[in-house]
């Protein structure tokens, strides 16, 4: 069994407009939190699936990674290695590094600390989109810091833009592309700009002091970039994500696999193959020791999982590779294949190999297509 470890490094400078993951701009709990992290690597470590797994992944996201120091990270990286018995030796190993912590020293230090791959949040070259975003770097550090990368011994890294960010248009959405074919990352993740509850960006929105783009120049703009990215080389693999050859994301794909990953540090989820388990998002009560939230997926939540994850990629989801692990009874096998007839017959999903899937043109709309496609499971326990 394949398996990925993800470590949420719970910091960052300053709150971006439109965040809602779990963080703190408080680092005076960073070495109590680190410290509690690796004794939860420890616990988990021996137990199963993760005694027996292959680690195939490691990927620092949060947060803002990039604020540790490199010290800190080899530290985490040696007792990952010392923890888990079978680590791959073609490990991908992913840092989330943020512009304005990035330096040329720095990008030494962490390629020789066996960080292989980097993603790096650029989010827009347009500085009032940035300043919009109350990101913490500029459009000059952007570039200064990916000539730095395309020059640095990393031959893999992605870069993360945003689309749809209050003030854009189908024009500037083109002159951020525009900016970055110079560089042609090895990958990248582009996504849409989703208003978050409780986030600053919800709250000017309600206001009406920042306006979004209509939703039609939000399709206009995600059709822009399945054209530029394929005229470009790039394969769109995955609703957000687009790759050069053989640069897929190996931590992304376990993830859309639907195999076991773990989550170490404060808001961290984890999932065994059918236990889904995740800590508290609160720094202070993780190194407290609070109690792990669990859910046990029940057969049909689990194959509407599958559904959610599967057909958000290129390769869709496959029967035979799909279907045999999750043991479908023939009430639940009944009415799944009712809900795939119809899907194929209404042309919102369309048949491959040994399966079926979503084009790309619709991906956009995808949660209501996946959403029509799933089974009930109401008269489960």
């Amino acid at each position: 069994m394949k398996s990925s470890i993800y470590l949420h490094i719970p910091y960052c400078k300053q709150a971006c407009s439109y965040c809602d993951f779990h963080f703190s701009t408080n680092l005076t709990t960073r070495e109590n939190v680190l410290d509690h992290m690796l004794k939860e690597m420890d616990k988990r470590s021996i137990l199963t699936p993760w005694n027996q797994a292959q680690i195939v992944s490691i990927y620092f996201g949060g947060g803002t990674p990039s604020l540790l120091e490199s010290e800190e990270i080899e530290r985490i990286l040696q007792h990952i290695h010392s923890s888990f018995e079978d680590i791959s030796s073609e490990v991908e190993i992913t840092l989330e590094v943020n512009p304005d912590d990035i330096t040329t020293e720095r990008l030494e230090r962490w390629y020789r600390s066996s960080i292989n791959r980097l993603s790096v949040g650029i989010q827009s070259f347009d500085g009032g989109e940035l300043s919009a975003s109350n990101r913490a770097h500029t459009n000059e550090e952007s570039h200064q810091v990916l000539q730095w990368i395309s020059e640095s011994d990393f031959e893999n890294y992605s870069v993360d833009l945003i689309y749809g960010m209050p003030g854009s248009t189908t024009e500037s959405w083109q002159k951020n592309l525009k900016q970055l074919e110079k560089y042609s990352p090895p990958h990248m993740s582009c996504y849409a700009l989703s208003v978050e509850e409780n986030t600053v960006l919800a709250s000017q929105v309600k206001k009406g002091t920042t306006i979004l783009p209509r939703e039609e120049v939000v399709l206009e703009q995600y059709q822009q970039l399945g054209k530029w990215a394929q005229a470009q080389g790039y394969e769109h693999y995955e609703l957000s994500n687009y790759s050069k050859p053989g640069k897929r994301s190996a931590h992304n794909q376990h993830y859309w696999s639907y195999q076991p990953y773990l989550g170490i540090g404060p808001g961290a989820h984890s999932f065994d193959g059918k236990l889904r388990f995740w800590n508290v998002s609160n720094n202070n009560l993780y190194t407290q020791g609070a109690a792990i939230t669990e859910e046990e997926l029940t057969v049909s939540e689990q194959l509407n999982e599958r559904l959610m994850v599967r057909l958000r990629t290129a390769d869709g989801f496959r029967y035979s590779k799909d279907l045999p692990q999750l043991g479908l009874d023939n009430a639940h096998e009944e009415a799944f294949r009712i809900n795939i007839d119809a899907g194929l017959r209404a042309g919102v999903i369309a048949p491959i190999n040994d399966g079926f899937r979503i084009l790309p043109e619709n991906w956009m709309t995808s949660d209501a297509i996946i959403a029509g496609l799933m089974i009930d499971h109401d008269d489960e326990d």
